[in-house]
């Protein structure tokens, strides 16, 4: 895609993704500043949807990358999010 290709609703929707992206780890930060917590999974599983999902928006709308590219990247976050974050060791009977 070319720049002359580029109309208002292309620079809307990325100057959308950037500023989502950008307040998205802003709000991440500042709700860990303000429960005085550390870095964890969770928190840095925010932060990588924060980061990916609206790139994932800009690549779909700056390149020429087909449905099924665009499927596979969307399809790699629902895993990322949908997996379990820590892995819990099994415990057996107290004895």
């Amino acid at each position: 895609m070319e720049m002359a290709d580029l109309t208002w609703i292309h620079f809307l929707a990325i100057v959308g993704a950037v500023i989502t992206m950008l307040s998205g780890i802003a709000l991440t930060f500042y709700r860990l500043h303000v429960l005085n917590a550390d870095f964890g999974p969770n928190s840095i599983k925010a932060l990588g949807v924060m980061v990916f999902l609206p790139s994932l928006l800009i690549l779909a709308v700056l390149t020429d990358f087909g449905s099924e590219t665009l499927a596979a990247l969307l399809g790699t976050v629902a895993g990322y999010v949908l997996s379990g974050s820590e892995s819990k060791p099994e415990q057996g009977p107290h004895q």
